[in-house]
């Protein structure tokens, strides 16, 4: 089988009228200027995108930007995702203040590689070109574009496309593919309708990959869309791969139910969020930023206002970078890696970007040295580090794998696993906790059990369910029974049933109490099967704690709670039980009249007891009368 294809998007960069559209119809046979307006006023507004085959056999996808610093929001739409720059500076007019713009998004959206292209030099002379030459590398002297070749051409003469295709070949080869693993993501950065089609899409699809009859979710609103049809390079395909320009059909899915700005994704496991961490630079060229400025941030195809959260200063200056909390006014997809740029509010130019450290965060405290701590582990540490840390974060709660898989990617759970068989993470049924985390949790879970002893003596242990309670209601009850579990087997707690008490199952009792529960359980089985009330058995022994010792000799089986007024001795509902069980060794049936001749009893406890019997699966109800139950049987 011959080499898969690589999937690169080329995009432009350049001032307006530099000739980025008219370089892309030289080398594509494209005109990415599609809208009438732009042809009329001989300008970029919106994105263009074309299919560029190299000669040696990878397509590129083209990503044309407008120039015009009123669409640098636009460029920047479009310029989430590329691979390769293509910058364009004329070499009749020099370096630009776009030019220095668009740079500045390129290095801080970590282009991957890129070229210079000196456009319309058959109107310049050699000499013009030199200069042209040498202003370029001064410009992207410590970019991301810094030694990247420049190269004369001419759209009109054709005059150094080779030169340029050539030197694309050789970024190509440079460039890996991107990684197929991980949920589908595709910020979109187009939507339009076409007939019979419906709704459309388009976007460089960031990661995963997506098939005609795949249920994707449009974020951040979280509404439901299913994909008709996928299209790449204008050609139907059965699945489009991460790095490839893509068109999606939606099916179900109005125009007017997604915009730029939205992403489609893999149901549930993108992160929505209104704060980011993260590690900001300013441009050189910037004014200094102090804390809680308001600033306009791009993030994918995605633009937002935010404050910028100074974590490390007070006040940010030009080309410094320092850690910083984003906080959005309107929530956006993010990822952790994830670049993103930043503009200032008024007048709008572009200031800085950075790289985000943590997509979904607590709010933080400036000026903290844990925080810094915590988040320098995140931005530096190694990936047993970051797992380490993020499990911690969870406190008592811990980190269910699916949480994991959310927050670190699709990896995190094989990672959490081969942690767990080191010692490093203790596992509660699908949740992880660094041994620190669980000492916590088991500290916590025992105060609690004291607490309850303390303020009820007389009950024999709380009920699972308060106790999930008291600890977080994020736990499910096999996590809780797991933890249970292990404080059972290390002697810390005992467990009847539904209920949980501290340390052994034994309850000391005071000497009168123990004659009180001695006294119930005396009256019951002379009793029999014809048992007082427990009203009648509370005037008959007294007792001011006659209640708790009650409730607490059901808990423990000292007594059987047949309804809430009638007790019976365990081995009265013993003896009834087998008297049950010898009957149907005979009979198929069992009516109330023989049941009450049987023991001995009146209708008023026949019913409660035989409703008991069914309860507990001795005897089933079939019409008007009694078979055996499961238990019996």
């Amino acid at each position: 089988m011959g080499e898969a294809a690589k999937h690169i998007i080329l995009g432009t960069a350049g001032h307006i009228d530099h000739g980025k559209t008219e370089l892309i119809r030289a080398l594509t046979g494209v005109d990415t200027d599609r809208l009438r307006e732009e042809k009329e006023r001989g300008i970029s507004i919106e994105l263009g995108f074309a299919r560029f085959d190299l000669p040696g056999g990878t397509t590129l996808g083209v990503v044309d930007v407008p120039g015009h610093e009123r669409f640098v929001k636009t460029m920047l739409a479009g310029a989430a995702g590329v691979d390769i720059m293509l910058l364009v500076i004329a070499a009749d007019e020099g370096v630009m203040p776009q030019t220095r713009e668009h740079l500045d998004i390129v290095d801080l959206l970590g282009v991957r590689t890129g070229v210079v292209a000196l456009t319309k030099a058959d109107l310049v002379s050699e000499e013009e070109i030199d200069l042209a030459r040498e202003e370029a590398q001064e410009l992207v002297g410590g970019t991301v574009l810094d030694g990247a070749r420049i190269i004369p051409v001419s759209s009109v003469t054709r005059d150094g496309l080779d030169d340029l295709v050539a030197a694309l070949e050789e970024l190509v080869e440079t460039l890996e593919d991107r990684s197929q693993r991980g949920p589908a993501r595709l910020p979109v950065d187009r939507v339009f309708s076409l007939a019979g089609h419906g709704t459309v899409v388009t976007g460089t699809l960031w990661s995963g990959a997506v098939s005609p009859g795949d249920k994707l979710e449009i974020y951040p609103g979280g509404r439901p869309a299913r994909v008709r049809s996928v299209q790449v390079h204008d050609a139907s395909v059965e699945r489009a791969e991460a790095g490839q320009r893509t068109a999606l059909g939606l099916a179900g899915t109005g125009k007017d139910e997604i915009r730029r700005g939205d992403t489609l994704g893999t149901p549930g496991v993108l992160h929505v969020t209104h704060m980011l961490d993260a590690r900001l630079r300013l441009v050189r060229t910037a004014k200094a930023v102090a804390n809680r400025t308001r600033v306009h941030l791009h993030l994918g195809t995605s633009e937002v206002l935010a404050r910028v959260v100074l974590l490390e200063a007070d006040e940010l200056r030009p080309g410094e970078e320092t850690l910083v909390q984003m906080r959005l006014e309107t929530p956006l997809v993010a990822e952790r890696d994830d670049l993103f740029v930043v503009r200032s509010y008024s007048p709008v130019t572009t200031i800085g970007g950075g790289r985000v450290i943590d997509p979904a965060p607590r709010r933080h405290p400036r000026l903290r040295e844990d925080v810094l701590e915590a988040l320098t582990v995140l931005e530096d540490g190694t990936p047993e580090d970051i797992m380490l840390h993020t499990v911690d974060a969870g406190g008592i709660e811990g980190m269910p794998d699916d949480a994991l898989v959310h927050t670190l990617g699709a990896g995190a759970a094989e990672a959490a696993n081969r942690l767990v068989e080191a010692g490093g993470l203790v596992r509660l049924d699908s949740r992880v906790y660094t041994p620190e985390g669980l000492a916590r949790l088991t500290s916590r879970t025992r105060e609690i059990l004291e607490s309850f002893g303390e303020q009820s003596p007389l009950e024999w242990g709380i009920s699972a369910e308060e106790l999930r309670g008291k600890l977080s209601r994020r736990f499910d009850r096999r996590t809780l029974d797991a933890l249970l579990t292990r404080l059972i087997e290390d002697g810390a707690a005992s467990r009847r049933g539904d209920l949980v008490r501290l340390g052994s199952d034994e309850m000391v009792l005071t000497e009168s109490q123990t004659r009180l529960a001695d006294a119930i359980e005396s009256r019951l089985l002379e009793a029999g099967a014809n048992v007082p009330s427990i009203e009648e058995l509370r005037d008959a022994v007294g007792g001011q704690d006659f209640d708790a010792i009650a409730k607490l000799l059901s808990e423990t089986g000292r007594v059987v709670k047949v309804t809430s007024t009638l007790l019976f001795h365990p081995d009265t509902i013993e003896s009834i039980r087998a008297a049950i069980v010898r009957h149907f060794e005979s009979e198929r049936d069992l009516g109330v009249p023989q049941f009450k001749d049987m023991i001995g009893v009146s209708r008023k406890y026949a019913i409660p007891l035989l409703e008991y019997f069914d309860r507990e699966g001795t005897t089933m109800r079939s019409g008007n009368v009694r078979v055996r139950g499961r238990v019996a049987g």
